[in-house]
């Protein structure tokens, strides 16, 4: 059989370069500060130390719950290798560039315009921006491989091929690299392959594996398995605007803390948001259901609209009541406090519509005076909807110089056997040498090759939400009754004291010994800590490395099957005759 002839692929023409720039000139202005200025980015969850060391709670094996897990373990091998703040740099970056080409790679076949267009919503959105100033980098990660893990699924599940299903696995493997962002994937996986009941099954049980670092590490931990219902209330989606949260959630936004929220959206700039994502709904699915087909729209908006669902109804009083009685009963549960990061997938659907309205919109106006002025406009949309985006992630990702007696601590520290505690005792603090109005979690718990334990209760507001740490309890239980001289008992055998913290002077260090008086870190042993007596450490540790050992090889698998396939691809195109 004789090979179908092929043409001369083309050049990449300046339009296909303006598709690839597009979310990386968005991104760059979202993220202004920390790509100019020197330091590592200090605030909310936002936390990069030059070298991160391998812990016990790296791996999950600490007495807090693995929200972070393997996260932390893939951030502290990469910082093995590059400083971190030039990781935190290129990984932000690189995390809304891709979430940009992957709203634009759904919408190729409506032309460049519903490209630039999609991947500038996704990029630039109330979504994104909330949780970027909120520091939660890792979730927009999660849902940035979205799109493309949903994409590689629906191929697999009408072609079966195997490198489309080592895609769909090594972008799950991406996105599980945080909790929620899993959950996100095996929902992503869920809809994608419905209803071939085998490939469902085998894309279902892939994704189920992925998970096993944290589920693991969960069900193994001394944290608590059920999460403290008040953190439903706390977390439910909020919004400053008279408009409501059920509007601020349809428009894309309506996080629960206050300080994250753009203050435009507290405006009838909300509303004007609201009504757009509807209208871009309405008008772009029949386009993109004739680029797609029924099937795979039917799909995308099933996805978008069960997690966009639970968001929606925890916005009520009736879906709180409901909310607390399932975080108050399943393990687990805790996970879907913060309803509104459900909203990952709304956020691609909403940028393919977009696109799509877009492609309709230049396909009607081609030829006359205004298409170019009508092209702009729409590029120009989504900066024009949130104005103010970067008042809120500017301040977030404003590199801080870590000073240098924190470096000294934590090399003090390093390898030491017994408990840190930090003080004065809370989850996040702000710091004279951080950046002025901010708080960010404790940076030592990511410098110290130690067992460092900081308070895991979050005040949100006039609500303090407990952790699910017993030894975070028990510490804070301690020092409420007594001094930091009586954590010995509890396996406590260092202190470290922030003497720039408001609350400082309160610390009674009556009995501790000094080891390091530094300007901003204050380091104390605690005279006669006894050890802990953790039961059988060792059988939890094996199994949890078991799992981080079966994701790990999973998505490398993953990965060399999908690079092997490509180069294979490529050298069966380059051999066909070509037409020139």
């Amino acid at each position: 059989m004789v090979p179908t002839p092929r043409t001369t692929p083309r050049r990449r023409q300046w339009q296909d370069w303006a598709v690839v720039l597009w979310p990386l000139v968005l991104g760059t202005v979202l993220l202004l500060p920390l790509l100019t200025r020197p330091g590592h980015p200090l605030a909310r969850d936002l936390v990069f130390v030059p070298r991160q060391p391998f812990t016990d709670a790296t791996w999950g094996l600490g007495d807090v719950a693995p929200r972070a897990v393997p996260l932390d373990s893939v951030v502290a091998t990469l910082t093995h290798v590059v400083d971190g703040g030039v990781l935190a740099r290129v990984v932000l970056l690189l995390t809304l560039a891709l979430l940009g080409w992957g709203a634009a790679r759904l919408v190729s076949p409506l032309g460049r315009t519903a490209q630039l267009v999609a991947s500038g919503v996704a990029v630039w959105n109330a979504y994104v921006v909330e949780r970027l100033a909120l520091g939660q980098w890792a979730l927009l990660l999660g849902c940035a491989a979205l799109p493309w893990l949903v994409l590689a699924a629906m191929r697999y599940r009408r072609d079966g091929r195997a490198s489309d299903l080592a895609a769909a696995v090594a972008w799950t493997a991406l996105a599980s690299l945080t909790p929620t962002g899993g959950l996100l994937a095996l929902a992503g996986l869920v809809a994608a392959a419905t209803p071939h009941v085998r490939r469902l099954a085998t894309l279902v049980l892939a994704g189920v594996l992925l998970q096993a670092p944290w589920v693991v590490a969960a069900v193994t931990g001394p944290a608590g398995a059920v999460s403290d219902a008040s953190g439903v209330a706390a977390f439910a989606p909020d919004t400053d605007s008279r408009f409501g949260p059920v509007v601020a959630l349809i428009g894309l936004g309506g996080i629960w803390d206050a300080r994250s929220e753009p203050a435009s959206r507290t405006t009838w700039f909300a509303l004007v948001a609201a009504v757009l994502v509807v209208l871009v709904v309405v008008l772009g699915l029949p386009t993109l259901r004739r680029a797609w087909g029924a099937g795979d729209t039917a799909r995308w908006c099933a996805l978008a609209a069960v997690t966009a669902g639970v968001a929606l109804v925890a916005a009520t009083p009736w879906g709180l009541h409901a909310m607390t009685a399932l975080v108050e009963s399943v393990p687990g549960a805790g996970l879907l406090r913060d309803t509104q990061k459900l909203l990952g997938p709304s956020v691609v659907l909403v940028s393919a519509c977009a696109g799509a309205c877009a492609a309709r919109v230049v396909r009607r106006a081609a030829g006359s005076d205004v298409a170019p002025l009508a092209t702009l406009v729409l590029v120009m949309a989504p900066v024009l909807v949130l104005p103010d985006a970067t008042t809120e992630t500017w301040p977030t990702v404003t590199p801080v110089e870590i000073p240098a007696d924190l470096h000294e601590v934590a090399d003090r520290l390093a390898g030491e056997p017994g408990t840190v505690v930090t003080l004065p005792w809370r989850s996040y603090r702000s710091f004279a040498w951080g950046r002025q109005g901010q708080t960010s979690s404790d940076p030592l718990t990511r410098m110290a090759d130690a067992d460092v334990v900081v308070s895991d209760s979050l005040q949100v507001g006039s609500v303090l939400v407990p952790g699910e740490s017993r030894l975070a309890a028990d510490i804070g239980a301690v020092l409420e009754r007594g001094t930091p001289a009586d954590l010995a008992s509890l396996g406590v055998e260092w202190v470290v004291l922030y003497p720039d913290d408001p609350d400082a002077a309160l610390v009674d260090t009556d009995g501790l010994e000094q080891v390091v008086d530094g300007e901003h870190v204050e380091l104390y042993r605690v005279p006669g800590a006894v050890a802990r007596d953790d039961a059988d450490p060792g059988a939890r540790a094996l199994a949890v490395w078991a799992a981080h050992v079966v994701a790990l090889l999973m998505a490398t698998a993953a990965v060399l099957v999908v690079a092997s396939s490509r180069i294979r691809a490529r050298r069966d195109r380059d051999a066909e005759p070509q037409v020139m």
